[in-house]
């Protein structure tokens, strides 16, 4: 059985960071690509969908792990009742695992996910 709270080797999470953020850059050289050399500005923007895609899938991946773990173990109620914690640890807590269950993060990185999909499919096959 796999451990759900295991946490991805370093390696693997600063991966998904550089790709993030070598799509990031990528986005913001097209202008400068697209007026000096067209046709490598092609190639960067589909590096970049490509990378946003895999990036954003990634979030949305960890961020509906951490949302399922505080709502199936009932982190919260769990925090609220517990013995021996002071007020700000236990404010603190209920604060973030809040923000967890409520963000829209997880239809940000699921929308972001899917155009970049959907404008790499255009590219290819329209």
């Amino acid at each position: 059985m796999k451990n759900e709270f295991a946490v991805l080797p370093k390696w693997l999470i600063n991966l998904f960071l550089w790709i993030g953020l070598s799509a990031g850059i990528a986005v913001r050289m097209l202008m400068i690509l697209n007026r000096w050399y067209p046709p490598a500005a092609v190639f960067v923007w589909r590096f970049a969908m490509a990378s946003y895609f895999i990036f954003f899938l990634y979030r949305y991946i960890i961020g509906r792990r951490r949302r399922r773990i505080v709502v199936q173990h009932q982190l919260i109620e769990n925090i609220r009742a517990a013995e021996g914690l002071d007020q700000t640890t236990r404010d603190g807590t209920i604060y973030i695992l809040r923000s967890i269950v409520r963000s829209k993060e997880l239809f940000n990185y699921a929308f972001i996910c899917i155009l970049s999909l959907i404008a790499l499919l255009l590219d290819f096959f329209a």
